[in-house]
């Protein structure tokens, strides 16, 4: 399910016209490029965490971290180069992940102290491409390709 919901969101990020990759619609929202590269250093932090079984660390200092290096990627294919070596790295450690730690929870670095179980944590990545696929679906269809690639 993960490594479909990532073939899913490049080959929508890779269908916008390169020329149009960095726009930022309405000046708020985030370019393709801009997501493409939280994706692909996503995984690193999911795959810490189910590792872990625990957030270890301090995880939004670490977040802004993961974004500072990835910004540091320029190309949507780059993006998709190294998403698809971490996520292919986070999959293999969930078909690993022992079923007794399931239930182990975690609380999260965003929400106001919202915790997730193990299992959760397990799709979390899958459900972060999915929203990008949705996202980037849009931008798609505002730049009038209504094809859905």
């Amino acid at each position: 399910m993960t490594q479909r919901a990532l073939d899913d969101v490049c080959r929508a990020a890779l269908a916008i016209p390169s020329e149009k990759r960095e726009w930022v619609p309405m000046g708020a929202a985030r370019s393709v490029l801009n997501q493409m590269q939280e994706l692909a250093v996503a995984a690193l932090w999911f795959y810490d965490i189910i590792q872990d079984l625990r957030i270890t660390r301090e995880p939004e200092r670490d977040i802004d971290e993961m974004m500072v290096k990835a910004r540091e990627i320029t190309t949507v294919e780059e993006c998709v180069e190294r998403a698809r070596t971490s996520t292919s790295d986070l999959c293999r450690a969930i078909a690993a992940f022992p079923d007794e730690a399931l239930d182990v929870e975690v609380t999260l670095p965003f929400g106001a102290g919202q915790t997730a179980s193990m299992a959760d944590m397990l799709y979390m990545h899958a459900w972060n491409l999915t929203y990008h696929l949705g996202q980037i679906n849009q931008m798609q269809l505002m730049l009038g390709d209504p094809e859905m690639h």
